[in-house]
């Protein structure tokens, strides 16, 4: 799999062969699950959140609300920040999957019509430090004409967030700056960004070059008696796994498999809310 950084970073595969060859790795491969269970309120409101509160509630069967099968209210579940990436490594580009269980069922209308309520739409979020976040983009659901998954009981939405070069270039060549530096670890990216803020303290404020955190929203028109029990997200992605060892190992141990954690200083609760 071709990676962005490999012609940035100073942690080529030259350098490897120069260096230690066990230190490399030439792709890394990570699939990360976000599973949420509406059935149990503590874990429910460990990853997400969701509107209308005064409106919706948690019971064994689910999240909704009791009332005639016609009747509905407008609502949206917000999952809370998903670090994806390495502490030192970054995502340009992620796959998403997302499975909301159960699908809506055919209800009567008070006419005597049949209707199935609509499945609702999922969105996608990405930033780099939890402050700064791109807009949303829609997951679109999975052309109809394909046979579903195996053992899949819900809607599923997928969809891929890729960022432009134009967009992360910038980025990427003070990275490779930084990497040339006579620094503890060039290819710790967590610390690429620390130096570049020193700089530019508002750089992410122009620029959303990586994804280090994903979030996911979920929007429907809430029928009675139809509860949600679960909802899935799936996040895949390929990193290089170029790089040179540490000067001092003991010091990174840990990190190479640590989830990224940069958090941009100054975050305010209004800034974790929805927007």
């Amino acid at each position: 799999m071709h990676s962005p950084y490999r012609s940035l970073f100073a942690c080529l595969l030259l350098v490897c062969f120069s260096t230690a060859i066990s230190d490399c790795h030439a792709t890394i491969i990570e699939f990360q699950i976000l599973k949420i269970d509406f059935t149990n309120p503590k874990d429910a409101a460990a990853k997400a959140i969701w509107f209308p509160t005064d409106k919706l509630s948690i019971t064994d069967k689910g999240l909704g609300f009791k009332g005639q099968n016609n009747s509905a209210y407008d609502g949206w579940i917000q999952t809370k920040p998903m670090a994806v990436g390495l502490s030192w490594r970054t995502p340009s580009t992620v796959s998403l999957k997302v499975t909301v269980d159960p699908a809506p069922v055919e209800i009567t209308l008070p006419n005597g019509n049949k209707t199935t309520p609509h499945a609702g739409a999922v969105f996608a979020r990405y930033s780099p430090d939890l402050k700064h976040w791109s807009s949303w983009q829609e997951l679109p659901t999975p052309d109809p004409g394909l046979e579903p998954a195996q053992n899949i009981t819900g809607n599923q939405f997928s969809g891929v967030i890729k960022i432009p070069k134009r967009e992360s270039n910038p980025y990427r060549n003070l990275v490779s700056k930084y990497s040339s530096l006579d620094v503890p670890w060039n290819c710790d990216e967590e610390a690429a960004v620390n130096w570049i803020l020193e700089q530019q303290p508002d750089f992410f404020a122009h620029n959303l070059p990586f994804i280090g955190y994903v979030e996911f929203l979920f929007e429907k028109r809430f029928n009675g008696n139809q509860s949600l029990r679960a909802f899935q997200a799936e996040v895949f992605y390929g990193l290089s796994g170029l790089h040179t060892a540490p000067r001092n190992k003991e010091k990174y141990k840990g990190r190479f498999s640590m989830r990224w954690r940069f958090k941009s200083k100054g975050i305010k609760e209004t800034d974790k809310r929805p927007r």
